[in-house]
């Protein structure tokens, strides 16, 4: 699994269903409380057209993020996602890392769209990561509040039949209910997501997943791209403010 960057200090880890992820060991740590980040993105054959505004945007929302009083507290871990002949690929761009491990401009050919869209599969494979890397955080005593954004340009098409919104739905109450996470929201994105039918489809798996947010970009242009980085960076930075309080953080309201 190709990166972004490499952690000298990371761990690899086995997730309950199977998947793996790295991580920055949490004994590496210096603060006392952690908003964990996870950007999932759409790199199948359908993105093509805006591939590079794709890498901008991951590039850009974690820089703005960088900005932040609490850029400190701020953990993030990236993937990509597709699906072809070899099978199901979600592709770890970096592990969980504090934001200053991150050179953003290596962001920059990451993103090769092909194939179809293992949607369910994707987003359960950050939540599993962000259970496992949670609990390490707990047991250290370490404070954590978690918001992920799920970005596509279409439905789940490529998912193994197991691997789909009753589990994504029994993995987010088993969660919050085991309470190692002060709370945790998830938040799906659509881009180019004009077709209303699309749009259905997309509000249905919000709906049958229990995720928190459905928000819709419209046309992947330019300048769309551009205000989604900002959307990640201004719920990021709410997430985080709301973390310690007992309470989650409120939906950032914003205008594509």
């Amino acid at each position: 699994m190709p990166k972004i960057l490499g952690l000298p200090t990371s761990d690899l880890n086995k997730t309950i269903h199977g998947f793996s992820y790295s991580s920055v060991s949490v004994d590496k740590l210096g603060a006392s409380e952690y908003t964990i980040v996870g950007v999932v993105v759409d790199k199948t054959g359908s993105v093509s057209p805006f591939k590079k505004e794709l890498e901008d945007m991951l590039s850009l929302s974690l820089e703005s993020c960088k900005k932040s009083p609490r850029s400190l507290n701020l953990i993030a871990r990236s993937t990509a996602f597709n699906a072809g002949f070899n099978g199901i690929d979600i592709e770890e761009l970096h592990g969980f890392t504090t934001l200053a491990s991150i050179d953003t401009a290596k962001f920059a050919g990451t993103i090769n769209p092909d194939g179809g869209t293992p949607l369910y599969e994707a987003t359960l494979e950050m939540l599993d990561a962000l259970y496992d890397y949670g609990k390490k955080l707990y047991a250290k005593q370490i404070l954590s509040n978690a918001i992920l954004f799920v970005i596509t340009d279409g439905d789940d098409n490529a998912s193994k039949v197991s691997h789909g919104t009753a589990e994504i739905k029994a993995l987010l109450a088993k969660i919050r209910k085991e309470e190692i996470l002060e709370s945790v929201r998830v938040v799906l994105i659509g881009i180019n997501d004009t077709d209303p039918g699309m749009k259905g489809r997309l509000d249905t798996f919000k709906n049958d997943a229990g995720l928190d947010e459905y928000v819709s970009v419209g046309n992947a242009t330019k300048g769309k791209l551009a205000k989604l980085a900002q959307f990640v960076s201004q719920s990021t930075s709410s997430t985080s403010q709301a973390l310690g309080t007992g309470t989650p953080s409120k939906p950032v309201s914003f205008t594509f």
